[in-house]
């Protein structure tokens, strides 16, 4: 039976993953209607990593497994703060939970976390064992995807346990608080203000900040896989992956900023500040902490030789101007938002497919 722990951390669990599905339903309809035959194709490729890698002789196959198992839990470091919220790890930290417990239940959540990849590992090997091509060690290649996606299992549950299990943060006594919110030295002028009041909160008050550095790793990591990766790995599936991470980062730090703009604007009502000229100045910073991301891009496909014909140019030309479209258009409604979102990752993936032709 059941524990009672385990079920409560189970329905949290549930109970975040159907919220963040319902946020992301506009985005799903519209993805799934113009990238369909894209995510099928994507599904297929699923499992190919820890193929390719269980391919390689054990040496070298053996810690390519595994960090292909450890990068595939990272996604838990995003979905944490939803399925330990802070409020409820505050309430569960003073429980005589033991640590076999605590163990056991991140084990359920993680299970239930990585339930879809485990779904798309089982169909990304069927097509391959039924395909059957040259490189593929049948064996090898179960057994390697095993061993990932349980490595993927292990990490995901240490990453929970350490998150349910963190004492709550000390509070600060109120004298600390009135420092912090008003320094003994003020200081005046646009970079301070952006600073407080944009920089700070994508990194105390939500996971925005790390959502957005992790997207700019996963873009420089398929970038570089793209242009310089192995013969075995399709050029269209580099394409496809490095355009979606692409437009995700840009939509991610735009959705970051219009959010924290529209807290600030009803703070900023009554402060003696020019609300216009911060809002302009948070859009400038924004793209600029955008820029390292198509310049690694830019960089690497030179690097590659990949610059050259009409297809690469335009999608350079996307690459760095899917960010100013994004953060300098009309707030549009949601789905408007995602529409422009999706075409531009469909115009990316078009050229990105056409780089190598």
């Amino acid at each position: 039976m059941t524990h009672p722990y385990t079920r409560f951390r189970l329905l949290l669990a549930r109970h975040a993953v159907a919220e963040l599905a319902a946020r992301l339903r506009g985005a799903a309809e519209i993805a799934m209607f113009v990238l369909g035959p894209l995510i099928v194709g994507l599904i297929a490729f699923a499992a190919l990593p820890a193929m390719l890698a269980a391919a390689e002789p054990l040496p070298l196959a053996l810690p390519l497994l595994c960090l292909h198992g450890i990068a595939m839990s990272l996604p838990v470091v995003l979905l944490r703060p939803r399925v330990v919220p802070a409020h409820v790890r505050a309430w569960l930290h003073p429980l005589p939970v033991p640590q076999g417990m605590l163990v056991r239940a991140s084990s359920a959540v993680a299970a239930l976390l990585a339930a879809p990849l485990a779904l798309a590992y089982a169909a990304s090997l069927a097509i391959w064992l039924y395909q059957r091509p040259d490189w593929l060690l049948p064996a090898r290649a179960i057994a390697g995807t095993v061993l990932s996606f349980l490595l993927t299992w292990a990490c995901a549950t240490a990453l929970l346990v350490h998150g349910a299990g963190l004492p709550p943060r000390a509070r600060r006594t109120p004298q600390e608080a009135a420092a912090d919110t008003h320094p003994a030295t003020p200081r005046a002028g646009g970079f301070y203000f952006w600073h407080r009041l944009f920089w700070l909160p994508l990194w105390r008050r939500s996971s925005a900040g790390v959502r957005q550095c992790a997207l700019a790793a996963a873009t420089v990591g398929a970038a570089a896989l793209w242009m310089m990766g192995p013969q075995s790995l399709p050029r269209v599936a580099g394409a496809i992956v490095t355009s979606i991470v692409l437009v995700m980062l840009a939509y991610e730090a735009d959705l970051a900023l219009r959010t924290q703009l529209a807290r600030v604007r009803v703070l900023a009502a009554a402060w003696p500040i020019d609300a216009a000229a911060l809002a302009r100045r948070a859009r400038a910073m924004t793209l600029l902490a955008m820029a390292p991301a198509p310049a690694a891009l830019t960089v690497i496909g030179t690097a590659a030789g990949a610059w050259h014909g009409t297809a690469s140019h335009l999608y350079l030309a996307l690459a760095w101007g899917v960010a100013p479209v994004l953060t300098l258009t009309p707030p549009f409604t949601t789905r408007g938002r995602m529409a422009l979102v999706a075409f531009a990752i469909v115009l990316l993936c078009a050229f990105g497919s056409k780089l190598w032709d």
